[in-house]
């Protein structure tokens, strides 16, 4: 454990304006997860197209070394003579928030962009939910990401169009043969309309 000092103890207020959520309840929001094309814990985004959001992650290996690589680096940001953002604290405070059970390692897997070396999905997660104790995010590092992703799941209509999505088009060819019903059903109405209007 380390301690917190008192600039930390203002982060953690900070932090908790913007609750966050897991991948799964990113996915049940139409939130796709994306590989970064770095590996700089800082390079992480969020765009949205409609009511699909992307959320970009830079690439991880998880390996036997993760966890005492990440620590020793994160007991150097907390020595109060060094002078820092806290970087890599806030990289696992984020993914920490993003990974709660094995399936949310195993859709980031997916996704490419988490790389298991440990054996079981349920490992890292456990590893990530041991990482992140007592620790606390810089207010301002990912903070626009974090607002973005907010503000998506709170839109009532996105969810609605998200939930609709994942529940009826699971596949993308489902999706393009609902596009090509809709456009027939035009393309008859369209037809139908010109027959009865065609001028005499």
């Amino acid at each position: 454990r380390y301690l917190i000092n008192r600039s930390n103890q203002t982060r953690t207020r900070r932090h908790h304006s913007h609750t966050f959520r897991n991948v799964k309840e990113l996915k049940n929001a139409g939130i796709w997860l994306k590989a970064s094309e770095t590996s700089c814990l800082t390079d992480i985004s969020f765009n949205r197209i409609f009511f699909v959001g992307k959320l970009w992650l830079p690439p991880i290996t998880v390996d036997d070394s993760t966890g005492p690589k990440f620590m020793n680096l994160i007991a150097h940001e907390m020595c109060p003579d060094f002078d820092n953002d806290f970087t890599v604290t806030s990289y696992i405070c984020f993914l920490d928030s993003l990974i709660d059970e094995a399936e949310d390692v195993k859709d980031l897997r997916d996704a490419g962009i988490l790389y298991n070396g440990l054996g079981s999905d349920e490992e890292v997660a456990k590893l990530f939910n041991k990482m992140n104790t007592d620790l606390v995010p810089s207010p301002t590092i990912y903070n626009g990401v974090k607002r973005q992703i907010h503000n998506h799941c709170k839109n009532m209509w996105i969810n609605y169009a998200a939930q609709a999505y994942h529940t009826h088009f699971r596949s993308p060819w489902t999706f393009l043969a609902f596009v090509g019903a809709i456009a027939a059903l035009l393309l008859s109405a369209l037809q139908t309309y010109y027959t009865i209007h065609q001028p005499k």
